[in-house]
């Protein structure tokens, strides 16, 4: 078995083309992107679990990688 798979964010629409499911997210966890247009969206640091890496897979929501507004 492979480890170089695209990880999906299931029912994601990119912001950018506004296709559905085609937005992935990188193995370390910090960037998604779109495999339609290239988008690509940065995970700001604050939003990173503490108890990361896990082998399991993990629940994502797309709302993480925007910033918050105080």
């Amino acid at each position: 078995m492979t480890k170089n798979f695209i990880r999906f964010i299931a029912g994601a629409a990119c912001p950018n083309c506004k296709e559905l499911d085609k937005i992935a997210i990188t193995p370390d966890d910090k960037t998604i992107y779109c495999l339609s247009c290239n988008f690509e969206e940065h995970r700001p640091q604050g939003s990173i679990g503490k108890n990361k890496k896990s082998d399991l897979p993990g629940l994502f929501n797309i709302e993480d990688f925007r910033l918050k507004k105080s």
